[in-house]
């Protein structure tokens, strides 16, 4: 396998399958050759048939978890993750790495147990530490967040990625603010260093807070430029993916998607930054609705229907080949992997904004769905996501141009779906939503299905985890601050509201 010679590779692996205590292995093995060579049903089989062998080792269960994850099988995953001998695992290495990939899954209450053992068990570097305070943060323990990201630094002080966490945890003020601390880290590492873009958007952050707005525009205007150069964005696939998504032009017909029973999905759509989150945690205040998340199950299931690897993010060839699937199995695959996450409710919120992209399919397959649209405000929403650093989506959000150009792409194609699908969307202000909550929320409730329950505005006491940007501002009740904050940076900003021209 290692020198390239898979078929031989498969062939010997497969005699393993004979052999009780190597099966699990094995199948790793074999799902991992399938990967190489394009075949995700196939690594899909193994990893799920691997899942059923009782196994105890738990750096294979490790392995096995990680591979789940990887081919889209969460719920499994979750199951390997809670066996007793992953739990009981005495190597505080496995113990994080449990933990890191169920924080990468935006899943912290499920990661901070792992991550604690691995501490308690004598691992305190500032990997740990990190990931600690990530969880805790996400679960909204900011005082014990800080604590951890405090002592992240103090062993590794230039950890840029701990430095914009400590950043977002709270609003900065001129009594408490880390504004000298990014900057003798930017002048250690330099702006040229591959870290610098994590603590120019912090230093931006915190300026921002205290008002300082000329080198926070500085700060911000750095980041982006530095991270555009990082990351990969291909304009003309962007294209021609939304072109692909404009050749869907046949509505569903009727009894072609899944049948099956129980919970309704309810997409919440739009860009990142559109208030998504925020209407996500209202709609938990109902008995019926259960937090989803930001799920990337249907994408997987497309790919698994496809038997195409690919990225998260769908690519016009993606599309192209979903238009021939069976798109009532890919409705059943879809829900057979997300229903747990309704515990019981009636409803569950599925809250991926770029699965706006994907309103075609999902319409095909899940004819009991509803799509919840966030509209903000094109400057507002478009300089939100420029001053948000994102980890590996969006690459269009570093830069005025491409920013806008998206934004464009992604207005026309929502209007498309408004035409193919008269009905099924519901368009959602953010403005209305901040300005006038409970109407707003009454109109979502209604065309839901769902009752109104008092109480369900009070968000800010809620618990529950919040694995997103917005995690800081949705501790606070419902407020109106961030309505119109592009036009503190409005001179700078012209480039993108020249850009932007008649969809202001």
């Amino acid at each position: 396998m290692r020198i390239g010679q898979l078929a031989q590779a498969r062939s010997g692996f497969e005699r393993l399958l004979k052999e009780p205590e190597w099966v699990v292995p094995a199948r790793l093995r074999l799902a991992g050759i399938a990967l190489r060579e394009s075949r995700l049903r196939e690594a899909c089989a193994h990893a799920l048939a691997a899942a059923k062998v009782p196994e105890t080792e738990p750096a294979v269960l490790e392995a096995l978890c990680d591979l789940l994850i990887l081919v889209g099988e969460v719920e499994t995953a979750l199951d390997i993750a809670h066996a007793p001998a992953l739990r009981q695992a005495d190597d505080p290495e496995i113990q994080a790495g449990i933990g890191r990939r169920f924080c990468e899954q935006a899943m912290p209450e499920v990661a901070l147990p792992f991550l604690l053992r691995a501490h308690a068990q004598g691992l305190d570097d500032a990997r740990i530490r990190y990931f600690m305070g990530l969880a805790r943060s996400y679960c909204g323990d900011i005082d014990a967040a800080e604590r951890d990201f405090e002592a992240c630094l103090a062993r590794e002080p230039l950890h840029a990625a701990c430095h914009r966490r400590l950043s977002v945890l709270r609003r900065a003020t001129s009594d408490r603010n880390h504004v000298q601390a990014l900057r003798s880290a930017l002048a250690r590492v330099g702006e040229s260093h591959p870290d610098a873009p994590p603590l120019l958007y912090a230093l931006f952050k915190e300026l921002d807070d205290l008002d300082d707005r000329s080198p926070a525009w500085d700060a911000l205007e750095k980041g982006m430029r530095r991270r555009r150069a990082q990351v990969r964005y291909d304009a003309g696939a962007e294209q021609a993916l939304f072109e692909q998504l404009h050749r869907i032009e046949r509505p569903p017909e009727a009894n072609e998607g899944a049948t099956t029973s129980g919970p309704v999905p309810i997409f919440i759509i739009g860009q990142p930054r559109s208030g998504t989150t925020l209407l996500e945690r209202i709609l938990a205040g109902s008995v019926d609705i259960a937090e989803g998340g930001e799920l990337r199950d249907f994408g997987f299931q497309m790919r698994h229907g496809c038997d195409l690897i690919g990225p998260p993010q769908p690519d016009a060839e993606l599309i192209r080949r979903a238009q021939g699937i069976d798109h009532g199995e890919l409705g059943r695959r879809y829900l057979e992997r997300t229903q747990w996450r309704a515990r019981g409710r009636r409803f569950y919120t599925d809250k991926l904004p770029g699965n706006f992209l994907l309103v075609g399919s999902i319409a095909r397959a899940l004819p009991q769905a509803r799509f919840l649209h966030m509209t903000r405000a094109p400057m507002d929403v478009c300089f939100s996501n420029l001053k948000e650093l994102f980890a590996q989506a969006y690459p269009h959000s570093y830069d005025m141009q491409d920013m806008a150009a998206h934004y464009r792409r992604y207005r026309d194609l929502m209007q498309h779906w408004h035409r193919l699908l008269p009905g099924r969307i519901l368009d959602v202000s953010y403005a209305d939503l901040v300005l006038v909550p409970e109407d707003s929320a009454r109109r979502v409730l209604g065309f839901c299905g769902v009752d109104w329950v008092d109480g369900i505005m009070q968000i800010d006491g809620r618990k529950g985890a919040i694995a997103t940007a917005s995690s800081l501002q949705l501790r606070e009740p419902i407020h109106a601050r961030n309505l119109d904050g592009w036009q503190r940076y409005a001179a700078h900003l012209l480039p993108l509201r020249d850009a932007l021209g008649s969809f202001l």
